[in-house]
């Protein structure tokens, strides 16, 4: 058993509830060959102490489900990031002032487990469901998330995401926190390919809830 509090502690007071407008720039879409699944690439700079320092995101809209896989600039390992590392998926679905959903990726020491919260506007964080996650290298961890398990508003026609890290560590003792895009979110409207930018909140990254499996 792992408790998530720590993190969901910490990124809340580093991460306040502002709105910012900008664009970003390097994101791209490219087709498949002889397919009809496309992946966007979403670049970050090297601007984050600790090893979650983000490289880039790639995400695939019609990988069935969806799916976000994060590339780092360092190395890092399950053992390593236990309690010390996690990376977070935040969506917006409802279409206001606030992401509503989050997917947590965590280590137990051994291996990355993945799920998925509703963060209620009043209220503990709810648990909905794992998530897929999988490891094609030591700087990258992927992450699906089934578009039937969100709750997506009523007449709403895409969702907003952004993708943040934490980590705490000997060079990141006030804990290092990366997001991507530095600002606002991208919007993907649902059933297109590529991700476009529009301003939102920066989400307050907090699992503040129960323990769950490692």
């Amino acid at each position: 058993m792992m408790p998530v509090t720590r993190a969901g502690s910490v990124a809340r007071l580093l991460l306040p509830f502002a709105l910012a407008f900008l664009t970003v720039a390097g994101v791209t879409a490219a087709a498949f060959a002889g397919g009809a699944a496309t992946r966007a690439q979403v670049e970050d700079p090297n601007d984050t102490k600790g090893m979650l320092d983000v490289r880039r995101v790639w995400f695939e809209s019609e990988a069935g489900p969806p799916r976000w896989t994060v590339v780092t600039f360092s190395p890092w390992t399950a053992e390593l990031t236990r309690d010390r590392g996690y990376v977070f998926v935040y969506l917006d679905t409802m279409g206001d002032a606030r992401f509503d959903l989050y997917a947590l990726i965590l280590s137990n020491g051994r291996r990355l487990s993945g799920s998925l919260w509703r963060d209620p506007p009043k209220g503990s964080d709810v648990r909905i469901s794992g998530l897929d996650v999988k490891r094609d290298s030591d700087m990258s961890v992927m992450v699906r998330i089934p578009l039937p398990l969100l709750d997506i508003g009523e007449f709403r026609t895409a969702y907003r995401w952004t993708v943040v890290t934490t980590f705490t560590g000997r060079v990141c003792r006030a804990t290092c926190i990366d997001r991507v895009p530095d600002e606002g979110a991208f919007e993907h409207p649902i059933g297109s390919p590529t991700p476009t930018t529009t301003p939102t909140p920066t989400p307050t990254v907090s699992p503040t809830v129960s323990p769950i499996a490692g």
